[in-house]
């Protein structure tokens, strides 16, 4: 696959996941309920970090921004396989 097919497969991934969280904290209250407390958990975090030296908050910080990252990789992976896998099946139904 060519690099600009992939880059706007990337921004068409971004769009849907963008509206599959909406639509997410529209009807699931469970998660809903779980950003409210995670936001405010962040402010009590915050407040934590700023009692540790610096070497230590950017350690912590780094490690929060590295996993964050990992967890959005893993679903645009999951993302792109199940567009793949459905492009598959469609195939094997021959409807395409």
């Amino acid at each position: 696959m060519s690099t600009e097919y992939i880059d706007h497969l990337k921004e068409l991934f971004c769009d849907i996941h963008e509206e599959v969280m909406r639509n997410l904290r529209d009807i699931d209250r469970e998660y809903s309920e779980l950003l409210r407390n995670n936001t405010e958990e962040s402010i009590k975090i915050r407040k934590i970090l700023k009692l540790l030296n610096d070497e230590d908050r950017e350690f912590i910080l780094k490690n929060k921004n590295d996993t964050r990252r990992i967890e959005w990789i893993e679903r645009e992976t999951l993302y792109f396989q199940g567009y793949k896998d459905c492009i598959k099946l469609l195939n094997v139904l021959e409807l395409i």
